[in-house]
């Protein structure tokens, strides 16, 4: 069970990351950029001619990965990512040097035997300056860990998915290698590329990163939206409810309403289970 009081007084270590073009480029090869190897409007992303990063590479710089490992809180060692939201405050260089604070958010306890649900919010720097280049919003659920007492409601808004047909629809497939590529741009879990511990979780195989098919959808996004052009997203969130595997062909829907744009991510072929559900948007 964690300690809601010692996880409130634990301050998130400031992280740091040297980029490089390759990582640039090996990023968007593990969103499954490439497919049409020849296109320049997926050449900009994987070759170093003119090369500029995805937005969504912000889930992985100065990311503070595993630090409830190091808080010394009572965590029990089961953990989900529910949740990522990023708002990019200009565009995100392809290399560099990188720095981020995080701080917790907000944390929810669900109740004994139930989850603690927290949400890390992080800022990120160029190093050598005070210009922030992004934010997230970066929600895990450690599973069997409440109990302790707290608040059990959220106080973050949840995006609304609109009834009726979306007003936009883009396919995307995943590649069969595309979860072996994605975990070279930081994220290890052997979850996603060992069969043997996939099947140990109750997976028939391994399966993708929630992240990966977050820049997946992000990538439809940017080319059926925006122009291709990655400085005019300017948000985008939603939570991961299930999970994506290789070969699977994602639905992105994006809905217009008086809220702004939301969307949603789906697998088609598996009786179109959601696998992004309330997601945001904010398109310049």
């Amino acid at each position: 069970m964690i300690d809601i009081e010692k996880l409130k007084a634990y301050r998130i270590p400031d992280t740091h990351t040297t980029l490089t073009k390759r990582d640039t480029m090996l990023y968007a090869l593990g969103a499954g950029v490439g497919q049409n190897p020849f296109a320049p409007e997926e050449l900009k992303y994987v070759y170093e001619k003119d090369l500029v990063a995805l937005p969504t590479m912000a889930t992985c710089l100065a990311t503070p990965y595993a630090w409830i490992r190091q808080a010394e809180v009572g965590f029990g060692g089961k953990s989900v990512h529910a949740g990522t939201t990023i708002r990019l405050h200009r565009p995100i260089p392809v290399e560099g040097e990188f720095y981020g604070r995080s701080e917790i958010a907000e944390i929810l306890d669900k109740g004994p035997g139930k989850a603690v649900i927290v949400t890390v919010h992080r800022k990120v720097y160029e190093t050598g300056s005070d210009e922030l280049v992004y934010e997230t919003w970066w929600t895990n659920m450690y599973r069997g860990d409440g109990g302790a007492g707290g608040e059990s409601a959220s106080r973050f808004p949840v995006q609304e998915i609109p009834d009726g047909a979306p007003d936009h629809a883009f396919d995307v497939r995943v590649i069969p290698q595309q979860h072996l590529i994605y975990r070279l741009s930081g994220d290890y879990n052997p979850l996603h590329a060992d069969p043997e511990v996939a099947k140990a979780h109750g997976f028939p195989k391994p399966i993708l990163h929630g992240l990966s098919t977050y820049a997946a959808s992000g990538f439809a996004i940017l080319k059926g939206l925006c122009g291709n052009d990655p400085t005019r997203l300017r948000l985008i969130g939603g939570r991961f409810t299930s999970p994506v595997y290789p070969e699977d062909v994602l639905r992105i829907k994006v809905w217009t309403g008086p809220d702004g744009l939301a969307f949603q991510t789906t697998v088609p072929a598996r009786d179109d289970v959601v696998v992004i559900d309330n997601g945001r948007l904010e398109i310049a």
